[in-house]
């Protein structure tokens, strides 16, 4: 397994990936996204997917306060 949220190479990341980095499941960033509890995603096609360096300042964010 790869560590999708260091890799500098990895710009876009799948509903999978961000819940892998927050430690839950899909399901709940569907609901966090909802909620506007995280950065919300851009639709690529018929794709979601969440800015990596967003995800990386939201997790370094909420561990400051």
């Amino acid at each position: 397994m790869t560590d999708t949220l260091n890799d500098d190479r990895v710009e876009l990341l799948g509903v999978k990936e961000v819940a892998n980095c927050y430690g839950v499941s899909p399901n709940t960033i569907w609901v966090w996204k909802r909620k506007g509890i995280i950065p919300q995603p851009e639709k690529f096609g018929g794709c979601t997917k969440w800015s990596r360096r967003q995800i990386l300042n939201d997790i370094i964010g909420k561990y400051e306060r």
